[in-house]
Protein backbone atom coordinates (compact mmCIF):
# COMPACT_ATOMS: atom_id res chain seq x y z
CA UNK A 1 0.00 0.00 0.00
CA UNK A 2 2.77 3.03 1.23
CA UNK A 3 4.96 1.88 -1.74
CA UNK A 4 2.16 2.06 -4.33
CA UNK A 5 0.91 5.27 -2.71
CA UNK A 6 4.70 6.90 -3.20
CA UNK A 7 4.63 5.74 -6.65
CA UNK A 8 1.01 7.66 -7.46
CA UNK A 9 2.66 10.22 -4.98
CA UNK A 10 5.74 10.77 -7.53
CA UNK A 11 3.48 10.83 -10.16
CA UNK A 12 1.16 13.54 -9.30
CA UNK A 13 4.97 15.61 -8.20
CA UNK A 14 6.03 15.29 -11.86
CA UNK A 15 3.00 16.71 -13.16
CA UNK A 16 3.50 19.44 -10.38
CA UNK A 17 7.11 19.53 -12.00
CA UNK A 18 5.79 20.16 -15.68
CA UNK A 19 3.79 23.10 -14.23
CA UNK A 20 7.14 24.74 -12.32
CA UNK A 21 8.92 24.34 -15.77
CA UNK A 22 6.01 25.73 -18.09
CA UNK A 23 6.60 29.14 -15.34
CA UNK A 24 10.29 29.17 -15.51
CA UNK A 25 9.96 28.68 -19.93
CA UNK A 26 7.45 31.69 -19.61
CA UNK A 27 4.79 29.98 -21.34
CA UNK A 28 2.32 30.00 -18.40
CA UNK A 29 2.40 32.93 -15.53
CA UNK A 30 1.48 32.85 -11.90
CA UNK A 31 -2.65 34.18 -12.96
CA UNK A 32 -2.96 31.44 -14.87
CA UNK A 33 -3.12 29.41 -11.77
CA UNK A 34 -6.01 31.16 -10.76
CA UNK A 35 -7.89 30.40 -13.79
CA UNK A 36 -7.02 26.39 -13.22
CA UNK A 37 -8.35 26.78 -9.45
CA UNK A 38 -11.58 28.31 -10.80
CA UNK A 39 -11.85 25.18 -13.04
CA UNK A 40 -10.98 22.69 -10.58
CA UNK A 41 -13.19 24.19 -8.24
CA UNK A 42 -16.00 24.16 -10.58
CA UNK A 43 -16.30 22.22 -12.77
CA UNK A 44 -13.66 18.72 -12.23
CA UNK A 45 -14.18 18.11 -8.67
CA UNK A 46 -18.01 18.06 -9.56
CA UNK A 47 -17.31 15.59 -12.31
CA UNK A 48 -15.53 13.14 -9.94
CA UNK A 49 -18.75 13.29 -6.69
CA UNK A 50 -20.91 12.92 -9.96
CA UNK A 51 -18.94 9.87 -11.26
CA UNK A 52 -17.82 8.69 -7.90
CA UNK A 53 -21.85 8.18 -7.14
CA UNK A 54 -22.82 6.20 -10.39
CA UNK A 55 -22.42 2.71 -8.51
CA UNK A 56 -25.07 0.01 -7.86
CA UNK A 57 -26.81 0.67 -4.32
CA UNK A 58 -26.06 -1.78 -2.25
CA UNK A 59 -26.42 -2.39 1.73
CA UNK A 60 -22.66 -2.71 1.70
CA UNK A 61 -21.74 0.45 0.29
CA UNK A 62 -25.03 2.52 2.17
CA UNK A 63 -23.34 1.13 5.60
CA UNK A 64 -20.00 2.37 3.93
CA UNK A 65 -21.32 5.56 3.30
CA UNK A 66 -22.55 6.14 6.80
CA UNK A 67 -19.58 5.08 8.23
CA UNK A 68 -17.44 7.36 6.27
CA UNK A 69 -20.21 10.11 6.97
CA UNK A 70 -20.06 9.47 10.67
CA UNK A 71 -15.79 10.33 10.54
CA UNK A 72 -16.48 12.82 8.59
CA UNK A 73 -18.87 14.77 11.15
CA UNK A 74 -16.52 13.19 14.19
CA UNK A 75 -13.43 14.63 12.08
CA UNK A 76 -14.55 18.29 11.63
CA UNK A 77 -15.82 18.50 15.21
CA UNK A 78 -12.14 18.28 16.39
CA UNK A 79 -11.16 20.84 13.89
CA UNK A 80 -14.16 23.12 14.65
CA UNK A 81 -13.51 22.23 18.35
CA UNK A 82 -9.65 23.34 17.69
CA UNK A 83 -10.53 26.51 16.28
CA UNK A 84 -10.88 28.73 19.43
CA UNK A 85 -7.46 27.65 20.97
CA UNK A 86 -5.72 27.81 17.63
CA UNK A 87 -6.59 31.44 18.25
CA UNK A 88 -6.08 32.45 21.45
CA UNK A 89 -3.27 30.12 22.28
CA UNK A 90 -1.23 30.35 18.98
CA UNK A 91 -2.59 33.94 18.04
CA UNK A 92 -3.31 32.19 14.96
CA UNK A 93 -5.33 34.92 12.58
CA UNK A 94 -8.78 33.86 10.06
CA UNK A 95 -6.89 32.60 7.64
CA UNK A 96 -3.69 30.43 9.43
CA UNK A 97 -6.81 29.09 11.87
CA UNK A 98 -8.56 27.79 8.29
CA UNK A 99 -5.56 26.59 6.73
CA UNK A 100 -5.39 23.99 10.28
CA UNK A 101 -8.55 23.10 10.57
CA UNK A 102 -9.51 22.02 6.39
CA UNK A 103 -7.68 20.37 4.36
CA UNK A 104 -7.37 19.66 0.88
CA UNK A 105 -10.03 16.47 0.48
CA UNK A 106 -10.76 17.04 -3.15
CA UNK A 107 -7.89 18.36 -5.09
CA UNK A 108 -5.59 16.23 -4.32
CA UNK A 109 -6.66 13.21 -1.68
CA UNK A 110 -9.53 12.30 -4.37
CA UNK A 111 -6.42 11.22 -7.04
CA UNK A 112 -4.96 9.59 -3.98
CA UNK A 113 -7.64 7.35 -3.53
CA UNK A 114 -8.54 6.99 -7.04
CA UNK A 115 -5.47 5.85 -8.51
CA UNK A 116 -4.40 4.09 -4.89
CA UNK A 117 -7.74 2.19 -4.17
CA UNK A 118 -9.80 2.40 -7.15
CA UNK A 119 -12.73 4.77 -8.84
CA UNK A 120 -15.25 2.75 -6.80
CA UNK A 121 -13.83 4.11 -3.30
CA UNK A 122 -13.86 7.80 -4.76
CA UNK A 123 -17.58 7.67 -3.32
CA UNK A 124 -16.42 7.69 0.37
CA UNK A 125 -14.52 10.81 0.01
CA UNK A 126 -17.17 12.64 -1.28
CA UNK A 127 -18.93 11.71 2.46
CA UNK A 128 -15.92 13.63 3.83
CA UNK A 129 -15.94 16.41 1.21
CA UNK A 130 -19.92 17.23 1.64
CA UNK A 131 -19.29 17.77 5.49
CA UNK A 132 -16.29 19.83 4.19
CA UNK A 133 -18.17 21.97 1.71
CA UNK A 134 -20.91 22.98 4.21
CA UNK A 135 -18.76 23.81 6.98
CA UNK A 136 -16.24 25.76 4.38
CA UNK A 137 -19.09 27.73 3.04
CA UNK A 138 -20.38 28.25 6.56
CA UNK A 139 -18.15 28.63 9.35
CA UNK A 140 -15.27 29.32 6.68
CA UNK A 141 -16.98 31.73 4.88
CA UNK A 142 -17.89 33.78 8.15
CA UNK A 143 -14.65 33.69 9.65
CA UNK A 144 -13.11 34.94 6.24
CA UNK A 145 -15.80 37.32 6.21
CA UNK A 146 -15.38 38.58 10.22
CA UNK A 147 -19.77 38.10 9.59
CA UNK A 148 -22.23 36.30 11.66
CA UNK A 149 -24.84 34.16 10.19
CA UNK A 150 -24.95 31.97 7.33
CA UNK A 151 -25.95 32.85 4.24
CA UNK A 152 -27.62 29.69 3.31
CA UNK A 153 -27.97 30.10 -0.71
CA UNK A 154 -23.81 30.13 -0.28
CA UNK A 155 -23.82 26.69 1.45
CA UNK A 156 -26.52 25.27 -0.75
CA UNK A 157 -25.95 26.78 -3.87
CA UNK A 158 -22.28 25.99 -4.29
CA UNK A 159 -21.93 24.04 -7.04
CA UNK A 160 -19.89 21.05 -5.37
CA UNK A 161 -22.83 20.97 -2.65
CA UNK A 162 -25.05 20.14 -5.83
CA UNK A 163 -23.00 18.18 -6.93
CA UNK A 164 -23.19 15.73 -3.72
CA UNK A 165 -26.87 16.36 -3.58
CA UNK A 166 -27.28 14.79 -7.22
CA UNK A 167 -24.87 12.04 -6.78
CA UNK A 168 -27.02 11.25 -3.34
CA UNK A 169 -29.99 10.98 -5.69
CA UNK A 170 -28.74 9.01 -8.27
CA UNK A 171 -27.06 6.91 -5.94
CA UNK A 172 -30.56 6.39 -3.96
CA UNK A 173 -32.60 6.43 -7.32
CA UNK A 174 -30.00 3.84 -9.23
CA UNK A 175 -29.88 6.14 -12.31
CA UNK A 176 -27.31 5.83 -14.90
CA UNK A 177 -25.77 8.85 -17.25
CA UNK A 178 -26.57 8.62 -20.74
CA UNK A 179 -23.70 7.27 -22.04
CA UNK A 180 -22.34 10.71 -24.08
CA UNK A 181 -22.36 12.38 -20.74
CA UNK A 182 -21.48 9.53 -18.91
CA UNK A 183 -18.60 9.77 -20.83
CA UNK A 184 -18.06 13.53 -20.30
CA UNK A 185 -17.80 13.20 -16.75
CA UNK A 186 -15.34 10.69 -16.57
CA UNK A 187 -13.16 11.99 -18.91
CA UNK A 188 -13.49 15.51 -16.78
CA UNK A 189 -13.03 14.05 -13.94
CA UNK A 190 -9.53 11.98 -14.51
CA UNK A 191 -7.97 15.31 -14.89
CA UNK A 192 -8.20 16.06 -11.41
CA UNK A 193 -4.81 15.12 -10.37
CA UNK A 194 -2.90 16.38 -13.01
CA UNK A 195 -5.21 19.77 -13.21
CA UNK A 196 -4.34 20.08 -9.55
CA UNK A 197 -1.02 19.46 -9.65
CA UNK A 198 -0.70 22.03 -12.05
CA UNK A 199 -1.42 24.81 -10.17
CA UNK A 200 0.76 23.55 -7.63
CA UNK A 201 3.62 23.97 -9.67
CA UNK A 202 3.03 27.22 -11.02
CA UNK A 203 2.57 28.92 -7.60
CA UNK A 204 5.61 27.11 -6.73
CA UNK A 205 7.42 28.58 -9.84
CA UNK A 206 6.56 31.92 -8.31
CA UNK A 207 7.31 31.11 -4.21
CA UNK A 208 11.02 32.91 -3.01
CA UNK A 209 11.86 31.29 0.10
CA UNK A 210 12.84 34.71 1.36
CA UNK A 211 8.93 35.50 1.51
CA UNK A 212 8.78 33.34 4.67
CA UNK A 213 10.34 35.60 6.72
CA UNK A 214 7.31 38.20 6.70
CA UNK A 215 5.04 35.47 8.25
CA UNK A 216 6.95 33.83 11.36
CA UNK A 217 3.88 31.04 11.82
CA UNK A 218 3.85 29.82 8.26
CA UNK A 219 5.96 26.80 9.91
CA UNK A 220 3.56 25.73 12.87
CA UNK A 221 0.88 26.18 10.50
CA UNK A 222 2.40 23.44 8.51
CA UNK A 223 3.51 21.42 11.38
CA UNK A 224 0.02 21.29 12.62
CA UNK A 225 -1.76 20.80 9.16
CA UNK A 226 0.73 18.11 8.15
CA UNK A 227 2.15 16.47 10.92
CA UNK A 228 0.36 17.25 13.92
CA UNK A 229 -3.15 16.51 13.50
CA UNK A 230 -2.77 14.12 10.84
CA UNK A 231 -0.96 11.60 13.94
CA UNK A 232 -3.60 12.56 16.24
CA UNK A 233 -6.38 10.82 13.75
CA UNK A 234 -3.85 8.17 12.83
CA UNK A 235 -3.78 7.03 16.69
CA UNK A 236 -7.56 7.30 17.13
CA UNK A 237 -8.51 5.59 13.75
CA UNK A 238 -5.45 2.58 14.31
CA UNK A 239 -7.51 1.76 17.69
CA UNK A 240 -11.09 3.01 16.42
CA UNK A 241 -13.90 0.69 17.46
CA UNK A 242 -15.78 1.68 14.76
CA UNK A 243 -13.35 0.03 12.14
CA UNK A 244 -15.08 -3.20 13.17
CA UNK A 245 -18.77 -1.83 12.41
CA UNK A 246 -18.88 -2.93 8.89
CA UNK A 247 -15.99 -5.45 7.12
CA UNK A 248 -14.04 -2.96 5.06
CA UNK A 249 -14.17 -0.14 8.23
CA UNK A 250 -10.13 -0.42 8.30
CA UNK A 251 -10.11 1.11 4.92
CA UNK A 252 -12.83 3.56 4.99
CA UNK A 253 -11.40 5.28 7.74
CA UNK A 254 -7.86 5.49 5.62
CA UNK A 255 -9.62 6.76 2.88
CA UNK A 256 -10.97 9.79 5.56
CA UNK A 257 -7.29 9.78 6.73
CA UNK A 258 -6.01 10.70 3.40
CA UNK A 259 -8.45 13.51 3.22
CA UNK A 260 -7.00 14.67 6.44
CA UNK A 261 -3.22 14.21 6.00
CA UNK A 262 -3.75 17.23 2.33
CA UNK A 263 -2.94 20.57 3.33
CA UNK A 264 -4.70 23.61 3.21
CA UNK A 265 -7.92 23.61 1.06
CA UNK A 266 -7.42 25.64 -2.10
CA UNK A 267 -10.61 26.84 -1.39
CA UNK A 268 -9.53 28.93 0.92
CA UNK A 269 -6.97 30.96 -1.25
CA UNK A 270 -10.21 31.87 -3.71
CA UNK A 271 -11.97 32.64 -0.54
CA UNK A 272 -8.84 35.11 0.53
CA UNK A 273 -8.86 36.74 -2.77
CA UNK A 274 -12.48 37.00 -2.94
CA UNK A 275 -12.71 38.27 0.66
CA UNK A 276 -9.90 40.75 1.12
CA UNK A 277 -7.97 38.28 3.29
CA UNK A 278 -4.09 37.85 2.57
CA UNK A 279 -4.28 35.66 -0.49
CA UNK A 280 -0.58 35.63 -1.12
CA UNK A 281 -0.34 33.81 2.45
CA UNK A 282 -2.58 31.50 1.38
CA UNK A 283 -0.67 30.24 -1.68
CA UNK A 284 2.59 30.32 0.07
CA UNK A 285 1.14 27.82 2.95
CA UNK A 286 -0.76 25.65 0.15
CA UNK A 287 2.55 25.52 -1.89
CA UNK A 288 5.21 24.90 1.11
CA UNK A 289 2.73 22.26 2.67
CA UNK A 290 1.89 20.30 -0.95
CA UNK A 291 5.91 20.14 -1.42
CA UNK A 292 6.37 18.11 2.33
CA UNK A 293 3.22 16.30 2.27
CA UNK A 294 5.39 14.28 -0.39
CA UNK A 295 6.86 12.96 2.56
CA UNK A 296 4.19 13.32 5.47
CA UNK A 297 1.44 11.23 3.16
CA UNK A 298 3.49 8.37 3.25
CA UNK A 299 4.55 8.16 6.62
CA UNK A 300 1.09 8.59 8.12
CA UNK A 301 -0.17 5.76 6.08
CA UNK A 302 2.46 3.61 7.20
CA UNK A 303 1.92 4.67 10.47
CA UNK A 304 -1.37 4.23 10.30
CA UNK A 305 -1.06 0.21 9.00
CA UNK A 306 2.27 -0.31 11.48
Amino acid sequence: MTSLLIQNLFSLFLVMAAGFALVKCRILAERDAEVLSRIALYLVIPCVTLRAFQVTPTREIAANLLLALGAALAVHAVFLASAPLLRKRLKFDELETLSVIYPNAGNLAMPLVAATLGWDKVIYISAFLAVQQFFLWSHARMMMCGIRGVEWKKVFGNVNMIAVLLGIIVLATGFRYPAPLAAAIASVAQTVGPVTMLISGILLASFDVSELRRYPRCGLVVLLRLIVFPLVFVLLFKYCPARKLVPCGAEILLITLFSIVTPPATTLTLMAQVYGRDAHYANILNVVSTVLCLVTIPVAVWLYFL
